[in-house]
């Protein structure tokens, strides 16, 4: 039976979580949606504008994980220097400035830096948002909550797989320009909502070990695999629709837009499904379905299959971020949500990178995805196996855990 404080509080939020929420969304709009997935459209362009080589596009791929490592490695600790507030405004910035920055062709070199900038400022965004917004929404409305932050990401890839295309076949630097104005809206409504927030779940931190245990830890375990898993799509997707399958660059671009549809409501879906199922038993869900999604084309390439396949992983891309988010929540406890989120992002960003590198090599030297959607689906499998354990973490017990 809840206390009267906390049906009070409960109460309060349906008409006070949706905007703190909606700059969330904001936030992985600009960190993920344009300024990580943006690129995936922009890869086959920068290859037939000539302003670098199939190797030198993937690597510009890579330098964007890098960057995503140190942001993720560095977000938790300059929120404690500066407070995360400021460090989530510099974030947003930084991602605006880089794409300006590459619409001006000035080489590799160039195009490598920027991208890598507009990774660390994704990898900050990525662990510090969802963490400072969720401090302000009360437990009940969490999975919708953060359901809605997630959805940025994909709200950002569709707009790119529409725009990117329709301007980048003409005018390549126009097409980095344009993602910039779109963003800047999304950060001019999200800055005021990034300062210190009243909080409204007071619960005391959990002391914690060093390193997860239990269920955490294997929840740790299974969110890093899925950084391989959803690497094929993510990076190579319209690349290997454009030159592999010999799809036109518009037919690649609506397909990276279908990702991007799903990536909207993805969140939205887990998100509700969480708060309905459990989070654990969401996220063994979403393993398994991606799994399936990811490898669908080793099965059939018909358009149909495409779709499924764009929509589907496009969809649990984001939500399997914002169910995996949920249920460090629940295990964890929101105090420790920040720390939590911060070592599993690194860790993510750590095997992403790792990986990147070596898809971007087996690309560079077979021009094959067959090998690429094996190995993703094969450890999205795996990490749907880890997610089931069920033993209790070191911290509060749930009764979906």
């Amino acid at each position: 039976m809840k206390s009267p404080l906390q049906s009070t509080a409960d109460d309060a939020i349906p008409a006070a979580w949706l905007p703190i929420a909606l700059a969330g969304l904001c936030a992985t709009l600009i960190g993920l949606g344009i300024g990580r997935f943006a690129y995936v459209p922009l890869l086959p362009l920068l290859i037939d504008a000539h302003w670098t080589t199939v190797s030198g596009a993937a690597q510009i791929a890579a330098a964007n994980l890098v960057g995503y490592l140190i942001g993720s490695a560095s977000a938790h600790r300059i929120a404690l220097w500066r407070g995360a507030g400021p460090a989530i405004r510099g974030a947003m910035l930084a991602v605006l400035l880089s794409l300006v920055a590459c619409s001006v062709n000035f080489g590799v070199l160039w195009l490598w830096a920027w991208r890598m900038t507009a990774g660390v400022a994704g990898g900050m965004l990525m662990i510090l948002a969802a963490p400072f917004l969720m401090r302000q929404i009360a437990p009940a409305s969490r999975g919708k909550a953060i359901g809605v932050v997630f959805s940025g990401i994909g709200m950002g890839i569709v707009f790119s797989g529409l725009a990117v295309p329709a301007v980048g076949g003409a005018n390549l630097g126009a097409a980095w320009l344009i993602l910039a104005g779109f963003m800047l809206p999304a950060l001019i409504f999200a800055w005021p909502k990034f300062d210190s927030p009243p909080v409204v779940d007071t619960a005391p931190a959990v002391p914690q070990p060093l390193w997860p245990r239990g269920a955490l830890l294997a929840l740790l375990c299974a969110y890093v695999l899925d950084a391989i898993g959803y690497l094929p799509h993510t990076v190579f997707w319209v690349e290997y629709l454009v030159h592999d399958l010999g799809k036109p660059l518009a037919v690649g671009g609506a397909f990276w837009a279908v990702f991007g549809a799903g990536a909207a409501v993805g969140p939205l879906l887990s998100g509700a499904a969480a708060d309905r199922f459990g989070f654990r038993k969401t996220l063994v869900a979403c393993f398994v379905c991606k799994a399936l999604a990811v490898t669908l084309p080793l099965w059939s390439t018909s358009m149909p299959a495409l779709f499924v396949s764009s929509f589907a992983v496009g969809a649990l891309t984001p939500g399997m971020v914002a169910v995996a988010s949920g249920r460090a929540v629940e295990l964890g406890g929101v105090a420790a949500h920040q720390r939590n989120w911060a070592m599993m992002t690194f860790l993510y960003a750590l095997v992403q990178a790792v990986a990147g590198y070596a898809m971007a090599a087996v690309y560079s030297a077979t021009h094959s995805f067959t090998l690429l959607f094996s190995v993703a689906g094969a450890v999205l499998l795996l990490a749907a196996i880890i997610a089931g354990v069920q033993r209790p973490s070191f911290a509060r017990r749930s009764p979906h855990s």
